[in-house]
């Protein structure tokens, strides 16, 4: 599986989001994996907060600490996502800022495939797949790449809200939950590679342009242009 040539849509890309800050860590996230373009998996998890939930938090993702009280740290989760990435690459939109969330818990995985270059390994959650850089370069003319906004004008809002209605529990099925916006970032990266004959596109080169466009300043979760 691990050739140069590889097809995107030939390796697992786990799709994920992160609700917290750098004060509480992670509290919530949320994986969608895609496999030949398609959703074969999906998985979501809330988790007790290192201190206090402040309230900029909890409006921006709606969990307060009463509601994760009791639950294991996300530190507990240490197998679950060395074994994701074992499996295939991450995507994220924003990703540094999902990349800084995990290097912050662990700073690297044991060794993992890199999947573009023949054999070899990395102790490295990347390279990672960023649908925000990938739709500026490829759709420059857009002028707003906000998640929700990219949705909205690829109309797949209504395609968000029924795959949401399935997958995402009933009281997280909206923007800054960690679930819905791992499934929008999915549909994004399907959107985007549906036109102008990217549906063959080489993981190289999707890894690429992932890396070739300016990383969002951004630091607050709030703030993210989810």
């Amino acid at each position: 599986m691990a050739t140069a040539s590889l097809i995107w849509s030939d390796l697992p890309l786990h799709v994920v989001d992160f609700e917290g800050s750098v004060q509480t860590g992670v509290v919530e996230y949320g994986v969608v994996t895609l496999y030949r373009g398609e959703i074969v998996s999906t998985a979501t998890r809330l988790h007790a907060p290192r201190s206090a939930v402040p309230m900029v938090d909890t409006q921006c993702h709606g969990l307060t600490s009463k509601d994760l009280s009791g639950l294991t740290p996300f530190e507990s989760e240490w197998d679950y996502w060395v074994s994701l990435r074992k499996g295939g690459l991450f995507v994220a939109h924003n990703a540094n800022v999902e990349e800084r969330f995990l290097r912050a818990t662990w700073s690297r995985p044991p060794a993992v495939p890199l999947f573009i270059d023949s054999d070899a390994m990395v102790a490295e959650w990347g390279p990672w797949i960023d649908s925000c850089r990938l739709a500026r370069i490829w759709m420059p003319t857009l002028g707003d790449y906000k998640l929700g906004s990219l949705i909205s004008l690829l109309k797949l809002g209504s395609k968000l809200e029924d795959l949401a209605a399935i997958h995402c529990p009933a009281n997280r099925r909206r923007f800054h939950c960690a679930l819905y916006d791992a499934l929008a970032s999915a549909l994004l990266l399907r959107a985007l590679c549906a036109v102008e004959g990217r549906s063959h596109l080489p993981l190289t080169h999707m890894v690429r342009d992932s890396l070739s466009a300016p990383a969002a300043d951004d630091l607050m979760q709030g703030e993210l242009g989810l």
